[in-house]
């Protein structure tokens, strides 16, 4: 079949340099969050690899793309830098999980309709492809803590959860802040670790601590911080935060810049640069398996925050205004279902009286 006159012919390499240059310029205009942004540069770079850097653009079809994704499925999880696990039963882990694979499909997705537009294919392979599908969670299946763990985990820093700490279990100032602070007010993992030191201070309105986090889509937002947690945090800076090796090569600018900008990070590994969220969350499973028996995530204790402000009698607004949510239905999973709750509503409604 005869391309059309405005059909342009780019490789799989070129047409993904642009479209990540897009992708760039959305992130600028706070469209698109820098941590979005570095998902779908990997999972374009695996297209890429997957497809073929030379390939044609216009030349890829849907079952191009489903064998891309078997293949994807079946390739070993990032999280294993350093070799492939094993279970304790001698099993192989599973690849790339669902979740991994419909973020996968969603770039790719992205990247044939910004193609279409541009006339770089004639006509989109993804839409004749069911997206992979994601287990949804078990209807009443529990994502955060109870209360009580939630508590006994907050204060394991202190009670030396661990019998036999490596270096970095000994930053146990530093972690009793990040766990307070997970769990008190329900920052996200990436708001936690692109925070800087000076980005805690003294509201002007309420003069009360807070802490300045960069949200999603570029919307800054102050955190209110509790006195426990800013002792906490106090302490760690004064008394246990690494500093980043020194530059030793005044003309090696790339390590200038990450050494200035681990200077400036709140929360810092035993080697002294910025804790990455893979950090937060072996800090976090190092506890939780010591105290708790059990695994949790940074969006656990999210959950588990917010879950407690909702259920503890505040305000729908306040919560999704601490969560850094623009929709209040998003806040509203964290909201009590039961319906006794639904039932008193009802019972002191102005219009329950005789």
């Amino acid at each position: 079949m005869a391309s059309p006159a405005s059909l342009t012919r780019v490789t799989v390499r070129d047409a993904v340099l642009q479209y990540q240059e897009s992708l760039e310029r959305r992130v600028m205009r706070s469209e698109m969050s820098p941590t979005s942004l570095h998902a779908y540069t990997r999972d374009l770079a695996e297209f890429v690899a997957l497809l073929g850097p030379d390939t044609v653009l216009d030349d890829v079809e849907g079952d191009d793309i489903e064998v891309a994704l078997t293949r994807l499925a079946k390739a070993p999880d990032r999280r294993f830098t350093k070799g492939v696990k094993m279970g304790q039963d001698g099993s192989q882990p599973q690849g790339r999980g669902p979740h991994a694979r419909a973020r996968w499909f969603t770039a790719v997705r992205g990247l044939f309709r910004w193609a279409t537009d541009r006339g770089y294919v004639q006509v989109d392979p993804t839409l004749k492809l069911s997206p992979p599908r994601t287990p949804k969670r078990a209807s009443g299946a529990r994502l955060g803590l109870q209360a009580g763990e939630a508590r006994t985990l907050r204060a394991a820093p202190s009670t030396k959860a661990v019998d036999h700490p490596r270096a970095n279990q000994g930053l146990t100032l530093r972690d009793e802040a990040i766990l307070r602070l997970l769990i008190e007010s329900g920052p996200r993992v990436s708001e936690l670790c692109g925070a800087n030191r000076t980005d805690i201070r003294m509201h002007e309105e309420t003069d009360r601590p807070v802490l300045r986090v960069h949200g999603k889509g570029g919307k800054d937002r102050d955190l209110p911080l509790t006195r426990r947690t800013v002792e906490a945090i106090n302490a760690y800076l004064e008394q246990g935060r690494p500093s980043p090796p020194p530059v030793t090569d005044p003309a090696d600018t790339a390590r200038s810049t990450r050494v200035a900008d681990a200077e400036r990070a709140l929360f810092v590994t035993v080697r002294g640069w910025r804790m990455a969220p893979r950090d937060v969350q072996y800090l976090i499973q190092r506890y939780t398996r010591a105290k708790l028996d059990r695994r949790a995530t940074p969006h656990a204790l999210r959950h588990t925050a917010l879950t407690i402000l909702a259920r503890s009698g505040v305000d729908i607004a306040t919560v999704a205004q601490i969560a850094g949510h623009a929709n209040l239905s998003t806040t509203s999973i964290y909201m009590d279902e039961s319906m006794s709750a639904a039932a008193d509503a009802v019972d002191h409604s102005p219009m329950a009286d005789d």
